[in-house]
């Protein structure tokens, strides 16, 4: 996925915050499915540190070269750790917001299990086939 958005962005040198933030929502839905999908030994917790770990790496890999136009270039490094901990945070509730929709909308099943697996306490949801 780094080496498609890096072709896609080509030789562009200059990419807003807004274009920025756009191609993290994608990888955040294309991650949430993935870790959904493969993770099924992970707890949602150990889901979602899986995820912000690897959208960090992301964002280093892909977004190091970002411009921030309202910032003269000397001053940009001093600024990037700010944005990127902006858009972690971002990153954190469109997860938390993806994964409620999917939900919802039937992306994720619900499937109870447990060591008993009529008991209604558990519930664990798995990726729809």
């Amino acid at each position: 996925m780094i080496a498609d958005v890096k072709e896609s962005l080509g030789e562009i040198k200059r990419l807003a915050i807004k274009e920025a933030w756009k191609i993290m929502q994608v990888v955040i839905g294309e991650l949430v499915v993935t870790i959904e999908k493969i993770g099924t030994d992970l707890s949602s917790k150990e889901k979602k540190e899986l995820a912000m770990n690897l959208l960090s790496g992301f964002y280093d890999s892909v977004f190091k070269a970002v411009d921030l136009p309202f910032i003269p270039n000397v001053f940009e490094p001093l600024f990037h750790s700010y944005v990127k901990k902006f858009v972690m945070g971002l990153a954190s509730a469109g997860i938390d917001a993806i994964v409620t929709t999917f939900r919802e909308v039937g992306v994720f099943l619900k499937k109870k299990v447990d060591a008993n697996p009529y008991d209604p306490q558990t519930l664990e949801v798995q990726y729809a086939k």
